[in-house]
């Protein structure tokens, strides 16, 4: 096979690798929007319902304990109200535990997505340099008669007279390629437990709604 056919086959493969990876992109970023939409649903939805039904359901109690005369009944309704800020202060205990453990998760997405930030910074700063580069090739090539790409440019010089080069190329996007479809796999699963979340949020929903019609 010819070096100029080599090279055109590797070009295909590394924008179906391109392709495929900004495809997987695409995909991950549209599962992202729909997981914060599932969200906000989550913690700005029921829970704040939720915390809403408890803090009616423990005042109606207060105020039913305040109607209460019997001297018998006061005693058993003050033991019944030591068992309530008991039962309290353990669920309360629950959910400052999972607050924690949602704020340790949630500081180990930023440092994700620092880390994916640093990734495009750096990969800007190659493209920038990349441009530069063809900028000053294309400066020289149009004042001169040499043709001779990158003449001034070891490294490139290099790699024109390697002739393992092109294989390097193949196996490196073969393997890229492989990847993203994983990638892609795995993006498929995630809208599968967004699904799953959204079915808790509705069965959590319907219980908030029934016990509220209780209250009412």
């Amino acid at each position: 096979m010819s070096e100029r056919r080599k090279i055109k086959n590797a070009e295909r493969l590394a924008n179906d690798v391109k392709a495929e990876a900004y495809q997987t992109r695409s995909i991950l970023e549209q599962t992202a929007a729909h997981l914060q939409a599932v969200a906000s649903k989550i913690f700005l939805g029921d829970r704040q319902m939720a915390n809403q039904v408890t803090a009616m359901i423990t005042q109606d109690f207060i105020l039913l304990s305040e109607d209460i005369t019997d001297d018998t009944n006061i005693i058993s309704s003050l033991d019944h109200k030591t068992a309530l800020r008991k039962k309290l202060l353990e669920h309360r205990a629950y959910l400052n535990e999972r607050l924690i453990e949602i704020n340790d998760l949630q500081t180990q997405i930023l440092d994700m997505m620092i880390a994916v930030n640093k990734i495009r910074s750096v990969a800007n700063m190659e493209t920038a340099k990349f441009n530069q580069e063809f900028d000053d090739e294309l400066k020289r090539l149009s004042k001169s008669s040499d043709f001779k790409p990158f003449t001034q440019a070891k490294k490139v010089t290099r790699l024109l007279n390697d002739p393992t080069f092109i294989d390097g190329i193949n196996a490196t996007s073969k393997k890229q390629l492989q990847q993203s479809k994983i990638q892609k796999r795995a993006a498929d699963k995630l809208t599968k437990h967004i699904e799953i979340l959204q079915k808790q949020s509705h069965q959590t929903r319907h219980i908030i709604d029934t016990t509220l019609k209780n209250i009412k």
